[in-house]
C-alpha cells in the first residue's frame, strides 16, 4: 500500500498538561486504490502513556569444578513497565470488520485521548524512560509485521502541588575526624532553606553557617543540586527476583572562592547563595511509578587548604509543578503569523492619535536607577549577623522614564 500519514494536534507543540483531552486528526493519503482486510489490516491510532526501566547485568561466575570445561556466564536481562493509559482507536476495519475497498485519496479522522490525572512528566534516563506516543498502525496477520504509519511524541506536565511543602528545612553535619587524634577539632556544617518545595525558574536561598574552631584557610564552597534517580526492574525469567540502580546527577552546580576570606572570620563563616531550578523533571515517589523514582537534593560542599579537612551536606528538596512559566494559551500555540498592515488613518483623526499616543509611557525612553531617597545597605556588616556576599551596598532600582522637556513660554503679567 502507498500511503502517506499525518497526526495533526489541537496544539501544535504537543504539550499538555496532566487530566487534559488529546483532540487531533489523522490525515491518511492513498495514492491508488488500495484493498483494506479488515479482519487482518485494520488501521487504528494507539495511544500510549508508560514508564519502562531495562538494563543487563553479568552474571556471577562459579569457579569450575575439576574435570569440568570453563562454562561461559551469560549476562541476566532486568526489565520493568508500567502503564499508564493505553486506548486504540480503529478507523478503517476491526477485529471483526469485513475486508474494504478504500479508494485513492486524502481521508481525515478524527480523535480524542484523556490523559489521567495522576501521570508523570516525561523523562529519559541512563536506564529508563518515561513516554507518551500517539502512533498510527496496520495491524497485520501473524506472517507479517505490524507497520507503523506515524509516530508523534507528547510532552506532558503533572499535576503538582506545592502548597504543603512552604515549610523550612535545616541540616547539621559534623565533620569526621580521626579517633586517634582527638585534639583535632571538628568543622561543623549548618546550612538551611526556607521551603522544601520548588518550581522550575524559582531560587533556592541556600544560607550556609560553618563554625571553623581551628581557623583553617578556606578554598571554596560548592552548591550543586543533585537528581537522583531509581530504576527498579525484575528479572525476567524469574519475576520475583528485583534489582533496583541509583544514579546521581548533578542538575545545576556553582562554585564561591573563599581564598580572600579575611582571618576575623574563618571561626564562624556565612554565606547566602542562590540555586535558580533548572527545567527539569519532577519528583516522583513511589505511588507515582512503581519502576522509576526521581529525588533532588541540595548539596554544599565546603573545602579547606588542607586536602583531607572538607565538610559537606545534604537535604532533600522537591521540585514540582513542571508546567512553563507561561502555562497559558500562548505558550501551548504556534508563534503568531505576520498580518497585513492596519489601514492609514484619516487626517482628521491623526491629531487625536498623537495627543492619546505622547501621554502613554510606551514611547518614552526609560532606564534604571537606584533609589536615592533610600539609604543604601551594607551586607558586610561586621556584627554577628553579617553576611559574606557578594555585593556591598544596596539600593532597590525602579524604572525610570524620560520624559521630554521643551522650552514652556514665560508668561508676563501686566
Amino acid at each position: 500500500m502507498s500511503h502517506r500519514c499525518e497526526i495533526q494536534l489541537d496544539n501544535p507543540r504537543g504539550a499538555y498538561r496532566a487530566g487534559d483531552t488529546v483532540n487531533g486528526h489523522v490525515y491518511l493519503t492513498l495514492s491508488e486504490r488500495t484493498l483494506i482486510k479488515g479482519k487482518l489490516e485494520p488501521i487504528c491510532l494507539e495511544a500510549n502513556g508508560y514508564a519502562s526501566t531495562a538494563w543487563q547485568q553479568p552474571q556471577k561466575q562459579r569457579n569450575p569444578k575439576k574435570n569440568e570445561s570453563q562454562v561461559v556466564a551469560q549476562s541476566l536481562d532486568f526489565d520493568y513497565r508500567v502503564d499508564f493509559f493505553a486506548k486504540i482507536d480503529y478507523f478503517v476495519g476491526s477485529e471483526a470488520a469485513q475486508p474494504q475497498i478504500m479508494e485513492a485519496g486524502t481521508y481525515n479522522y478524527g480523535f480524542h485521548v484523556k490523559l489521567p490525572k495522576n501521570c508523570p512528566g516525561n523523562f529519559e534516563g541512563a536506564h529508563g524512560h518515561i513516554r507518551y506516543t500517539l502512533q498510527v498502525l496496520i495491524h497485520s496477520s501473524a506472517d507479517r509485521p505490524q507497520q507503523v504509519l506515524h509516530v508523534r511524541q507528547l510532552q506532558i506536565y503533572p499535576q503538582n502541588s506545592l502548597s504543603q511543602e512552604t515549610r523550612s528545612c535545616e541540616v547539621q553535619t559534623y565533620e569526621q575526624t580521626p579517633r586517634l587524634k582527638f585534639w583535632t577539632k571538628p568543622l561543623h556544617l549548618q546550612i538551611q532553606i526556607p521551603r522544601q518545595g520548588y518550581s522550575p525558574g524559582a531560587g533556592i536561598s541556600v544560607h550556609v553557617t560553618l563554625h571553623n574552631p581551628e581557623k583553617l584557610p578556606l578554598r571554596e564552597a560548592v552548591y550543586s543540586l543533585v537528581q537522583i534517580s531509581t530504576y527498579i526492574a525484575h528479572l525476567r525469567n524469574k519475576p520475583k527476583r528485583m534489582e533496583s540502580k541509583v544514579e546521581r546527577q548533578t542538575v545545576l552546580s556553582s562554585r564561591h572562592e573563599l581564598h580572600n576570606l579575611p582571618r576575623a572570620e574563618l571561626q564562624s563563616f556565612q554565606h547566602l547563595h542562590m540555586l535558580q531550578v533548572p527545567q527539569t523533571a519532577a519528583t516522583l515517589s513511589v505511588a507515582g511509578c512503581a519502576c522509576l523514582q526521581l529525588n533532588y537534593e541540595v548539596e554544599v560542599l565546603v573545602t579547606t587548604q588542607q586536602e583531607k579537612r572538607f565538610i559537606a551536606a545534604r537535604m532533600p528538596v522537591i521540585i514540582g509543578n513542571v508546567t512553563p512559566p507561561c502555562p497559558g494559551k500562548l505558550l501551548m500555540q504556534e508563534p503568531m503569523e505576520a498580518t497585513a498592515p492596519e489601514p492609514t488613518p484619516p487626517v482628521e483623526a491623526a491629531p487625536n492619535l498623537v495627543a492619546s499616543y505622547s501621554v502613554s509611557t510606551t514611547s518614552l525612553a526609560s532606564n534604571f536607577r537606584e533609589a536615592e531617597f533610600m539609604v543604601a545597605t551594607n551586607l558586610n556588616k561586621t556584627n554577628k549577623h553579617y553576611l559574606s556576599g557578594e555585593q556591598l551596598d544596596f539600593r532597590p532600582r525602579y524604572v525610570y522614564y524620560e520624559m521630554d522637556q521643551t522650552p514652556s513660554e514665560e508668561v508676563k503679567s501686566y
